[in-house]
């Protein structure tokens, strides 16, 4: 009588090692994933200076020229943008302002536009431009962490 409730005890206990196994290689595989930072020179000049103009035209409005916000929109640089977006993606910047702006027309701009905007508060927040755009790509985005000054 005690060796069915003892094998079906096993049985438990080896799903829960088989569960805890598989979750610990797919959090040491996540681990190795290659992450770039956003201080690699993650997008040009040239996309920038684009984004610069989207934002003048869709944003400067509600966030002003100089990106400092109107009392309801918030500022877009300095300590206001590091504590919001330190420590997170490229990506989670990106569909942030996607999926919110402009105000009353979410989603309205192109992919491209978008990523050009991202690329220019990148740069007002005086992280360094490089050789190679920002992708389009959310996945690629999603790899660019947004971390304090090294």
């Amino acid at each position: 009588m005690m060796r069915q409730p003892l094998r079906r005890g096993l049985w438990v206990m080896a799903a829960a090692m088989m569960v805890a196994a598989t979750s610990l290689a797919v959090y040491a595989g996540s681990e190795g994933a290659a992450q770039e930072s956003a201080w690699d020179g993650v997008f040009t000049e040239d996309q920038a200076t684009r984004g610069q103009k989207t934002y003048q035209q869709e944003c400067a409005s509600c966030h002003l020229d100089d990106l400092l916000g109107d009392g309801i929109a918030p500022p877009l640089v300095g300590v206001p943008f590091s504590f919001r977006w330190s420590e997170l993606s490229v990506g989670d910047m990106f569909m942030a302002i996607r999926t919110t702006m402009p105000q009353g027309a979410p989603a309205s701009l192109s992919v491209a536009g978008y990523v050009d905007i991202v690329a220019y508060l990148l740069k007002a927040n005086e992280f360094p431009a490089g050789d190679t755009e920002l992708p389009t790509e959310e996945d690629a985005l999603q790899e660019i962490i947004i971390d304090e000054m090294p």
